[in-house]
């Protein structure tokens, strides 16, 4: 997949942390460690994307030059699975505020759809570097959905983090929204009958709670 809109992550630590995430066998409590760590090294990924400017500083020795943030930057988090990945985010990105978005599938045989039933974002976003953040990137119908509310309140640059993207996701986000770049861990191939990533890790926010899942 060639998009310079899509950043994979190519990090032996990186991919160590996602093995641990997709074993079955991972508890909750070090799940969520571990997309934690994820979240930080996504932060880390998307400094890129804000907007920096020099300046200095006194050491205890002389003058030095360093740099510091000129724009304000907003977590948008898609609860409740995003959780401990915007406390990894924060981690990297300490300043920025916090924005939520809650939104749930309805599903039919065929197909699913994507209903958004809560927002808590500021009126104007437009001064704002704004950085999703979502575990999983299945069919992209939440991030598409969002990205639309966030343009609403004029907000004009935009970065998705995740930890596992699928092709599909990626693609339906991007026929739509070529210009916002997605930052992942990884890209799988497939979707299953539930819309489900394959090989994926199960449901991020069910394994991160402790909820029984049966896969």
């Amino acid at each position: 997949m060639k998009d310079e809109n899509v950043i994979v992550v190519e990090n032996p630590l990186a991919k160590y942390y996602l093995t641990i995430l997709r074993d079955r066998n991972t508890s909750p409590k070090l799940f969520r460690e571990y997309v934690r760590k994820l979240g930080f090294i996504l932060g880390y990924e998307a400094s890129r994307y804000i907007k920096w400017k020099n300046t200095f500083v006194e050491t205890p020795l002389a003058r030095a030059e360093g740099i510091k943030p000129i724009k304000p930057v907003i977590v948008v988090g898609i609860l409740g699975a995003s959780i401990p990945l915007i406390q990894g985010i924060w981690d990297a990105i300490p300043w920025a505020g916090l924005g939520l978005v809650a939104a749930r599938r309805i599903e039919s045989e065929y197909e699913v759809e994507i209903e958004v039933y809560y927002e808590r974002l500021p009126d104007d976003l437009s001064p704002y570097t704004v950085l999703i953040a979502d575990p999983m990137l299945a069919t992209g119908k939440t991030i598409v959905n969002t990205i639309e509310l966030l343009k609403k309140r004029n907000a004009k640059e935009i970065v998705v983090l995740t930890i596992i993207a699928s092709k599909y996701g990626v693609e339906y986000v991007h026929g739509r929204e070529k210009n916002v770049p997605i930052i992942t861990i990884t890209i799988d191939p497939f979707l299953n009958d539930r819309f489900f990533i394959v090989p994926g890790l199960g449901d991020a926010g069910d394994r991160g709670l402790g909820s029984d899942v049966s896969w």
